[in-house]
């Protein structure tokens, strides 16, 4: 069919910025991060369907699972064990967890959507301009005034070349994001089940092979889980060994020591369990001991950690003083 000049013009689902100079908004990559639980099962929900499917195994008749028949206290022990892998586990695989998660760098995103049992949509990058588009910057650079400098430079000139890519309609928006930067934010719906979940969050926390981000992701989002089943706050732990990093850091293969692993710093205090030699690790240091060249005093994961596992134990003493 012709072209027809005519017809009244469709309205585009995204804005057009041709035209329109380059913002950038800098914050820090753990600061700009949230999540948000859009969807999810009540307590009660999560209860009634465990107790269905555990107490079908052996009833005679459909009418002998009514949950209505049960205290809250024993349906939530049942959920319990369901939890805990002493109990038919099925109905986790019943229970959805839908987040929005924003502030993720390309790094994030890599990272989460690896989980491939999950269902994602993503904020677009093909056909919605990026010119505004925030970016985030780790407290490292942060304290290294010479690093940062370059960092917020050589962000400007890959904006504002997409940015002039762009507006001469002679290069796609989709071939000019190539020059983009991955330090650039975007946020994605993340869908789980809950089975699916426990173990995104048991990987994701890991904090010696894992970036900080990712922990902090796992950490707010099983938080934000346990407030809708508070039983999780039994199966999370926060504090125990990162068995992975400990059992691949140093492996003996024929007559010499390799690492299967990503041996990035020395072990936390709760992974120090072993003997080790200073170049076994890339970095001769723990994590939270790299702070740029002018860093002082405690740093941004540090204090974040603190106050989300602060409020995860509250809840499991809330949890456990209602048994």
């Amino acid at each position: 069919m012709p072209q027809n000049n005519d017809l009244e013009p469709i309205e585009l689902p995204m804005d057009l910025k041709f035209g329109e100079p380059v913002n950038t908004t800098f914050q820090n990559n753990l600061k700009a991060l949230d999540v948000e639980l859009v969807d999810s099962p009540t307590t009660e929900q999560a209860r009634n369907v465990a107790w269905h499917y555990v107490k079908a195994t052996w009833a005679d008749t459909p009418y002998e699972v009514d949950p209505s028949t049960a205290s809250d206290a024993i349906k939530s022990k049942n959920l319990l064990d369901v939890l805990q892998f002493r109990a038919l586990p099925t109905p986790m695989e019943c229970l959805g967890f839908t987040f929005r998660l924003s502030g993720l760098s390309f790094q994030e995103v890599t990272h989460i959507i690896r989980h491939r049992a999950g269902s994602f949509a993503a904020q677009c990058t093909g056909d919605r301009d990026l010119r505004d588009d925030d970016v985030v910057i780790p407290e490292s650079v942060e304290n290294s005034p010479e690093y940062l400098e370059r960092y917020k430079e050589l962000v400007h000139m890959s904006k504002q070349l997409y940015a002039d890519m762009t507006d001469s309609k002679v290069v796609s928006m989709m071939d000019a994001r190539m020059i983009l930067p991955k330090c650039m934010t975007s946020f994605y719906y993340m869908r789980l089940n809950l089975k699916d979940l426990i173990g995104f969050v048991k990987q994701r926390q890991d904090a010696q092979i894992q970036p900080a981000a990712d922990n902090i992701l796992a950490a707010r989002m099983a938080i934000a889980a346990c407030k809708q089943i508070p039983e999780l706050t039994q199966v999370f732990n926060f504090d125990k060994p990162d068995f992975h990093y400990i059992n691949t850091f140093r492996v003996k293969e024929g007559d010499k020591w390799i690492s299967r692993g990503t041996n990035l710093y020395q072990p936390e205090p709760k992974n120090n369990t072993f003997d080790y030699h200073e170049e076994d690790t890339i970095y001769p240091c723990r994590r939270e001991e790299l702070n740029g060249t002018h860093g002082t005093g405690e740093k941004v994961f540090t204090t974040m950690w603190r106050e989300l596992m602060t409020e995860f134990n509250q809840l499991k003493a809330d949890y456990e003083n209602n048994l």
